[in-house]
């Protein structure tokens, strides 16, 4: 995990205080899940670029059409 630094207005930072604390948790996790939730979007398409990229530089590492629907019928996610 990686270490970031935000400022917070006193009020936010309050807030978000007592919530963690009612919650049992800490303000980091509630900002982490907080941004994952405003940014799934665009975080998905961030992977997908990755993805995208990732095959570009290799298409054999992708699986075939067949091997993609076999995956389906037993349930298994790609």
């Amino acid at each position: 995990m990686k270490k970031t630094l935000v400022y917070l207005p006193p009020e936010l930072h309050e807030g978000l205080r007592q919530i963690a604390f009612r919650r049992r948790t800490t303000i980091s996790e509630l900002v982490r899940k907080a941004l994952e939730k405003a940014y799934v979007d665009e975080l998905d398409a961030v992977e997908m670029e990755k993805e995208l990229e990732e095959y570009a530089r290799d298409p054999s590492s992708a699986m075939s059409w067949e091997e993609f629907k076999a995956s389906l019928k037993r349930g298994v996610r790609a």
